[in-house]
Formats: structure tokens, C-alpha cells, sequence
């Protein structure tokens, strides 16, 4: 091999490897796993509620926990104050502390609601208000993970 061959060759390697370990590094960056980033998860599924109502005494019923598909920071409670399966009122996800979620003001079955919650592992201690027009209901409950 002459000398003008070597040094063509020598410039091709030298160019080569950088791209090479460019296009490396992409591939394995490009390939990292992402980091679950949706707050709302570790609300969704289903709950066994242990209410204490100051109107309605102790109860205890199931609710479904379920994302808003178009609003990322948004949940719905089905059977929420035990309206019905099939009637929810929505939450919002603090992404400040993504562990609570407050209720705003809403009204869903001519009722009235607000409150917040917060979550520890598999349990969501709430407190809201529950207003029929009437009167107004004060409620404290715990949402315990229902794995069934």
C-alpha cells in the first residue's frame, strides 16, 4: 500500500467512527425506555368507599376511577356519593403534588359537589360537600384499592 492509499483510508476510518458513534447513540437513546409520566394513573381502577356522611351516616360502596381522554390532568369518579355506575363527577390532578386531586365546584344528579383528596399508596382520604339544595352534606371518606 502507498502512502496516497494509507492516508485515504486513514481520513475514511477517522470519518467513519464518529458517525458511527453518533448513529449508536441515537439508536440507544431512541430505544430508552420512557419514564411513565401520566399523574393520573395511580388513581385509576376500582375503590371500595367508606363514607361518613353528617346527613346519611356510615356507607359503603364501590366507585370506578377512569381517565379523561381529552383533558391529561383529569380524572372522573363514577358513583361517586353513590349517584349511579353510570354518573361521575371529574377531578383535577395537581401537578404540584400530584397525589391530590381536588374536586371543583360541579353539579351532576341535581346535586351539588366540591371537595378534595389525597392519596397515600392505596388509599385516597377525601372530604367534600355535597349540596341538594336543600341541604348541605359534609363528608369525609376513604377510598381503600379494590384488587378484585
Amino acid at each position: 500500500m502507498n502512502l496516497k492509499q494509507l492516508i485515504k483510508k486513514t481520513i475514511v476510518t477517522k470519518v467513519k467512527t464518529p458517525f458511527t458513534i453518533m448513529f449508536l447513540l441515537f439508536l440507544f437513546t431512541a430505544c430508552e425506555k420512557q419514564e411513565d409520566t401520566d399523574l393520573r394513573n395511580d388513581f385509576i381502577g376500582n375503590w371500595l368507599v367508606n363514607e361518613n356522611s353528617s346527613l346519611l351516616g356510615q356507607r359503603t360502596y364501590e366507585v370506578s376511577i377512569v381517565k379523561d381522554s381529552i383533558n391529561s390532568s383529569q380524572i372522573y369518579i363514577y358513583n361517586f356519593y353513590k349517584i349511579g355506575i353510570n354518573d361521575s363527577v371529574f377531578s383535577i390532578i395537581s401537578e404540584l403534588e400530584n397525589s391530590s386531586i381536588t374536586i371543583p365546584k360541579q353539579t351532576s344528579k341535581n346535586n351539588v359537589a366540591e371537595g378534595s383528596g389525597t392519596l397515600n399508596k392505596d388509599v385516597i382520604v377525601m372530604s367534600y360537600y355535597i349540596n341538594d339544595g336543600n341541604q348541605i352534606d359534609t363528608v369525609s371518606a376513604n377510598y381503600t384499592r379494590d384488587y378484585n
